[in-house]
């Protein structure tokens, strides 16, 4: 079974923000940090339950070659994409944001 996944517009631009500030870093940085984050989209849309629920019903992932942690949730079969956020963030801020 295939999953869709949507990204929620606030996530959007946390990704947006993180790609600038990596290609700031160094050229094709924000590109790496892109390719990394579509394998996890890619690998939610085919097993979205091998994350564990962090909160409530939220599930959690830690991108591999960058500090960012992809939150969502799943409902039927849609996985919504509720933040992306870097790995420093305090997760009470993020829980509270997630309500």
């Amino acid at each position: 079974m295939s999953f869709a996944v949507y990204v929620r517009r606030v996530a959007e631009l946390e990704v947006a923000e993180a790609q600038i500030w990596y290609e700031e870093q160094q050229a094709g940085l924000a590109a790496k940090f892109h390719h990394e984050l579509s394998k996890v989209l890619t690998r939610l849309s085919e097993t979205p339950f091998i994350y564990p629920v962090v909160y409530r019903n939220i599930r959690r992932v830690v991108l591999d070659r960058f500090p960012f942690l992809v939150w969502y949730e799943v409902r039927g079969s849609v996985v919504t994409v509720l933040a992306c956020t870097h790995g420093k963030v305090d997760p009470n801020k993020i829980r509270r944001r997630l309500r």
